[in-house]
């Protein structure tokens, strides 16, 4: 794989033989003669991987490494050392150089710093995005506790006060209503739990992969229904189901697929108006099994710049607070299950994500064979 790197070396003799070796190996390769040089060419086209020469004039690779450090903090350097100053380039490392390489210079010591340098920029993108997933989910999921918590304290208020003259009906709608948000108040904590579980199962190397299993969409769609309810309820929302009784079980991970309408239905939640409605409606294809699905809300619809970057990592949100991170979660599983999903948009009318969903996506025969050879 090509990498953009940037050779920064005062010495043009030793510039030149690393750039072609750079450059022999199928990498693009520029060259600065100095510091100062080094962060202008990062600043103007901020390269894939630095090579830094420890001793230089004008400005020392320390100094620069510091630099990069500070406004380019994901930028991989390597530092380039003399036998001589390898006490500089633990230096460089403890200021965060990814690796350091002593010359002269092999061809497959070059390689080795490279791949490793490479491996820990992508692992380091990888923990911030599912980081940041993760962060997004626990905010949204945190909602419905928060009030579910403050409808519960009032009602129990109320039925204190009036705890003398309360007769056995209105005892039987209180009671039943505690019920309601603490059991919704237990599974979002539950689900709080798994998603923060991921952050411990990652950091140990044991990134989360999709578990594939028999599940129903109605079961799925109507759990998030029950945990949104109050939210809803609140705004004079109305929430909607068609045809998901009647829909054939899928392989997927029902875990990842309820973070999906969880996103979409909350998402909606801030934009549909009093006296508006959440609809999830689906179908099966007959041909293929495939379920299409659609979530729609009467909501006041996404302005064209706006929904055109929802997949992308452009994504924005006009939430106070919102990220757009909640759209890059849901495209991210849809695609893992082996699905598309679109989305039409109208201002003033409203919005639908259209969702396809194989009965059963590629991961899952292989996960499958793998369960079959441990047993």
């Amino acid at each position: 794989m090509s990498t953009s790197i940037l050779v920064v070396d005062d010495d043009v003799d030793i510039a030149v033989v690393l750039c072609d070796r750079l450059e022999a190996m199928g990498n693009r390769v520029r060259a600065a003669s100095d510091g100062e040089a080094a962060l202008v060419a990062i600043k103007q086209d901020p390269p894939g991987l630095v090579f830094l020469d420890v001793e230089m004039p004008k400005l020392s690779g320390l100094e620069v490494l510091r630099r990069v450090r500070k406004d380019w903090p994901e930028l991989p350097v390597i530092v380039m050392t003399a036998h001589g100053t390898v006490a500089r380039a633990v230096e460089a490392m403890k200021e965060g150089a990814a690796d350091f390489i002593i010359k002269p210079f092999d061809m497959e010591q070059l390689k080795t710093v490279i791949t490793k340098a490479l491996e820990r920029k992508a692992l380091s993108g990888e923990v911030i995005r599912l980081l940041g997933d993760i962060s997004h989910d626990i905010k949204n999921l945190l909602s419905p506790v928060v009030c579910g918590a403050g409808l519960l304290e009032s009602e129990i208020d109320e039925l204190v006060d009036r705890l003398p003259e309360i007769d056995a009906v209105q005892a039987q709608a209180s009671h039943k209503l505690c019920d309601e948000v603490i059991a919704m108040l237990r599974d979002t904590a539950a689900r709080i739990q798994d998603r923060t579980k991921q952050i411990a199962d990652y950091m140990k190397g044991l990134s989360t992969p999709p578990q594939f299993a028999s599940c129903r969409i109605a079961t799925i769609v109507d759990s998030v229904f029950k945990t949104l309810h109050l939210l809803a309820e609140e705004r004079g929302i109305k929430f909607r189901s068609e045809g998901l009784v009647g829909l054939s079980p899928i392989q997927a991970d029902e875990r990842q697929l309820y973070n999906v309408f969880y996103n979409l239905i909350n998402n909606a939640i801030s934009e549909v108006p009093a006296g508006g409605s959440i609809t999830v409606s689906g179908k099966e294809e007959p041909t293929s099994g495939d379920l299409l699905l659609a979530v729609s809300d009467t909501g006041r619809g996404i302005p064209p710049e706006v929904r055109d970057t929802l997949f992308t990592d452009r994504a924005i949100s006009l939430k106070p607070g919102g990220t757009g991170l909640g759209t890059r979660i849901v495209k991210d599983v849809i695609t893992v299950h082996g699905g598309e999903i679109t989305v039409e948009s109208e201002l003033g009318v409203g919005t639908t994500f259209a969702i396809r969903l194989p009965a059963k996506p590629p991961g899952a025969a292989e996960q499958r064979c793998s369960l079959d050879k441990s047993t």
